[in-house]
């Protein structure tokens, strides 16, 4: 189980990246196009699911060309590639909800962000965190962007404690 704070925190990226809103956010996958039947491992790996193209202006923020695909799932929105790594470093067996937080806290952690999300020091952990989630504020996916206030109002909601 993890500290207050880490849960707050995990609770805020599924705010930013829209899963909180849904029936079971670990079964969610990018732009609400499919709901993940199967967590034995990630949709784009069992190939329940193909991915959504991305809009070209999201693909080039991304770095790619046009054409793109997402493979975002799960309720931090996991693409394929993070998930494979987070699976190998952790030794994840299944992309279900246990393993869906562990993979978080995992790129929390190898951001340097594990203590900042502990100590309620949001700002910094999303400063840190911004690469691995496009909803960031400062990620520059070409995705939008949530506000730092709105994500400070999610880990409080959640029950999370400032610094």
């Amino acid at each position: 189980m993890h500290d207050t704070n880490t849960a707050a925190f995990l609770a805020m990226i599924a705010s930013a990246e829209g899963t909180d809103r849904r029936p079971d956010p670990y079964r969610v996958c990018y732009a609400y196009a499919h709901t993940i039947a199967d967590l034995s491992d990630h949709p784009a790996v069992t190939g329940e699911w193909k991915g959504e193209r991305l809009p070209d202006a999201m693909c080039a923020g991304a770095g790619f060309g046009p054409g793109c695909v997402s493979s975002a799932a799960g309720r931090y929105q996991l693409i394929k590639s993070t998930w494979l790594l987070c699976k190998r470093q952790l030794g994840l067996t299944d992309f279900g909800p246990a393993s869906q937080d562990a993979a978080a806290v995992y790129l929390i952690r190898k951001r340097g962000a594990l203590d900042d999300v502990q100590a309620g020091r949001v700002a910094d952990a999303v400063a840190k965190c911004r690469l691995e989630w496009a909803s960031l504020p400062g990620a520059g996916y070409g995705q939008p962007e949530r506000r730092l206030t709105a994500l400070v109002d999610a880990f409080e909601r959640a029950g999370g404690v400032l610094a």
